[in-house]
């Protein structure tokens, strides 16, 4: 199932403040969700887990000591191709995390 990363402006500013060892992490993660449909259980990632506040498909996971990153799966079923997106909301340092 093809699965699409999106980002919002507030988590692409946030991306992009990130230092060359996060970005990299940031990197596999977005592969990661490509490849399990934005659902990547079990496979290593800290913390990685459901926001419930936030609704059913809204997760995070802290990809460093004191980074986190927050992201929501949408389901775009136009027509017979299904398109899974996974658009992060937040980027950032976890005292600012928006849950």
């Amino acid at each position: 199932m093809p699965t699409e990363i999106q980002y919002t402006k507030k988590a692409l500013k946030g991306r992009d403040a990130l230092n060359s060892n996060e970005r990299a992490i940031i990197e596999a993660l977005e592969q990661d969700l490509r490849e399990t449909a934005g659902k990547p259980l079990g496979r290593g990632w800290h913390n990685l887990g459901p926001v419930r506040q936030y609704g059913a498909d809204a997760y995070h996971c802290h990809f460093t000591k004191n980074k986190v990153a927050l992201w929501r799966i949408l389901d775009d079923g136009k027509g017979n191709t299904r398109i899974v997106i996974c658009r992060f909301e937040y980027v950032g340092t976890r005292g600012k995390a928006p849950y």
